[in-house]
């Protein structure tokens, strides 16, 4: 007989006693928590990034304001703060008043900055009224329910800048016998440096648009108190090298540069009176506009008519306008408008041909 074998498979795996618990793998509870731990830790970094960002920020501020003031230039923010923790940086003032050393100031209500933190060369600007300033000869004074301005910047100069006003009404004195007023339900601007060669130029890009806009001296001289329709598209040149200071001293510096306006298109619409303008313009000797532009217009008979001396005059503009702009298809853009001889502005006057446009005179721009 055969001796049994001392290593059967039973006498070797004997089962395991009854009641010891399972073995756990080591690690379960780290990944078990590693999520909060990751959550908290990207909370504290991002928290001490923001902290040295406004730092960083705030000190920025005191710098330029620094450097403005050794260019003569004083800003004064009231009370000024930076917040918009966690994703913002918001810079506010509860007001802003800007001072230069020839006797220019303007002051604003309320005013903040903005920008996202992960966009920091897209600041948004909001301010609120009233509006008051000087350039040392005239002076202006506005007010709108809201004043949102978008700069874009990509670290060549600004890239796009647009301003949204609603509703604003303003009022200048000095530049006239009178106070000039203007107001509208609606006032945006846009500028972006020109996407081609003339960018070579300084030259930048302007759209305008004025919604409903109102304004009793031209009301007074068209004869007509409807709101306006105005928008304006243009591109001007040489402003690379132009520096800050009096409006008039810009004026003359970009006059001596050779700067040039080009008028793709300034639509006009008030009452029944269309008017479309294209050309180019400059300064002239005495600030004034001088240049050739082109017009297109309908529905301007009343006004002619008053441009003429009025007493009657519109049969008489009626004539004339025939004449100049004979009612034929190829004479007559879109929507009916009549195109007109060009107009040559020169020495303060509006000359078609060589006739002068009585009742019409030039001012100089500043």
């Amino acid at each position: 007989m055969s001796r049994q074998d001392d290593s059967s498979p039973d006498q070797q795996d004997p089962s395991p006693v009854q009641g010891d618990p399972p073995k756990r793998r080591r690690g379960g509870r780290f990944w078990l928590f590693a999520p909060y731990v990751l959550l908290v830790t990207v909370i504290v970094v991002w928290s001490v990034g923001w902290f040295f960002v406004r730092d960083r920020v705030d000190s920025e501020i005191e710098i330029r304001l620094a450097r403005e003031a050794d260019l003569g230039r004083n800003w004064d923010c009231a009370d000024r703060r930076v917040g918009g923790f966690p994703f913002r940086i918001d810079i506010s003032c509860a007001s802003l008043i800007f001072t230069r050393a020839d006797g220019a100031t303007f002051s604003l209500g309320p005013t903040r900055a903005l920008a996202q933190v992960y966009q920091p060369r897209h600041v948004i600007v909001e301010a609120a009224g009233p509006f008051r300033g000087t350039d040392g000869i005239a002076s202006f004074e506005g007010d709108w329910e809201s004043l949102r301005m978008s700069v874009r910047e990509l670290g060549r100069g600004t890239e796009q800048f647009a301003l949204d006003l609603r509703a604003p009404e303003i009022s200048v004195q000095g530049m006239a016998p009178a106070p000039v007023e203007a107001s509208a339900e609606r006032f945006e601007l846009y500028l972006r440096p020109a996407p081609d060669l003339a960018a070579a130029e300084g030259a930048v890009d302007m759209v305008m648009r004025a919604t409903d806009a109102r304004a009793p001296a031209l009301d007074r001289l068209v004869g007509d108190d409807r709101p306006a329709q105005v928008e304006i598209g243009a591109r001007t040149t040489n402003l690379r090298n132009l520096r800050t200071g009096a409006p008039r001293q810009m004026a003359q510096s970009w006059r001596d540069a050779g700067g040039t306006m080009t008028l793709d298109m300034i639509d006009i619409r008030k009452g029944d009176a269309h008017v479309q303008i294209a050309g180019e313009l400059r300064l002239d000797d005495a600030l004034r506009p001088q240049g050739r532009i082109e017009p297109s217009a309908a529905g301007i008979e009343d006004l002619v008519g008053r441009l003429l001396g009025g007493g009657g005059q519109q049969a008489n503009a009626m004539m004339m306008l025939d004449a100049l702009a004979p009612r034929e298809e190829a004479t007559t853009g879109p929507e009916g408008l009549r195109r007109f001889p060009a107009l040559d502005l020169r020495d303060g006057r509006v000359f078609m041909g060589p006739i002068p446009i009585p009742q019409v005179r030039l001012q100089p721009v500043f």
